[in-house]
């Protein structure tokens, strides 16, 4: 799911930018273009924000992922030490 998310955000901020690039291609030049560019960035700019948050909650869960792992090794590896030590004294 994490690995999911990561490209999910990423695909749509790519098709975001792609957009946005096309409506500043096809404005032209001249005032109205700059108009155009502006008013597309009312939802360019929090489309892309959105996207990025979804990225970053796809790596979020990729490090929770590997945190997990780690205490799973850190708790087996504390068992052993403590059964070894019960054997000994």
């Amino acid at each position: 799911m994490d690995k999911f998310l990561q490209v999910v955000g990423w695909i749509g901020v790519g098709a975001v930018a792609l957009i946005l690039l096309n409506v500043m291609i096809n404005a032209g030049r001249g005032q109205y273009a700059a108009l155009a560019v502006v008013a597309s960035l009312t939802w360019a700019a929090p489309s892309i924000v959105g996207f990025v948050l979804i990225a970053a909650f796809g790596n979020m869960l990729g490090q929770l992922k590997a945190i997990r792992a780690a205490s799973e090794r850190q708790a087996e590896m504390f068992s052993e030490i403590m059964a070894r030590g019960k054997n000994t004294g």
